[in-house]
């Protein structure tokens, strides 16, 4: 027998994007996020390197946004580029604030320098890859997961599909198991 339970939100996928989606949700919403395997069997998790940012005094919006055009030979979109790269800083600190370990570097704080310890990669002319150690996506998805599992108005329905979907003034959800909260603590 399948259970209904109603959601305000659906969210498919439990990678970042996901799980900053329903962080960023209204707490009034009644969320779900739905994961086809275990929540950490994801790209996020296994993601090592770092993530670039904007995040030196020494660098520039305009020098990453050049950097990142010339590394996709031709292939990408300049202007969701550029939206990217703006907004680096800030998406780089809303995960601080989530609680991300990010390796800690010597702080400059005369020259205005990033406090974290930022790499160099390859395609990029400055250093601007924030990292935790080398695990960053499981810093990044273990953190946000954490935050979900804080959020009484979030469930995480792991080893579940999407069957039905029906609208009734609000999301009914079906699946093939029951959809207990049995991934959220």
């Amino acid at each position: 027998m399948s259970q209904h339970h109603h959601y305000d939100v659906l969210v498919i996928g439990s990678g970042a994007a996901g799980l900053t989606l329903a962080l960023n949700l209204p707490a009034a919403l009644r969320i779900a996020i739905l994961s086809k395997g275990d929540l950490a069997n994801g790209s996020t998790y296994w993601a090592q390197g770092g993530v670039a940012a904007v995040l030196d005094t020494d660098d520039t919006v305009e020098s990453h946004v050049a950097d990142t055009l010339v590394a996709g030979g031709g292939l990408c979109n300049e202007q969701a580029v550029r939206f990217t790269v703006e907004h680096s800083r800030e998406a780089i600190h809303w995960l601080i604030e989530q609680g991300v370990p990010f390796t800690r570097g010597e702080a400059d704080r005369e020259n205005g320098s990033f406090e974290y310890h930022l790499t160099r990669e390859g395609g990029h002319s400055h250093r601007r890859i924030i990292h935790a150690a080398d695990a960053t996506g499981a810093a990044i998805f273990n953190t946000l997961l954490a935050r979900t599992r804080d959020r009484d108005n979030i469930d995480l329905l792991q080893q579940r599909t999407l069957l039905e979907l029906e609208h009734h003034g609000g999301a009914k959800v079906g699946s093939a198991a029951s959809t207990a909260r049995d991934g959220k603590r």
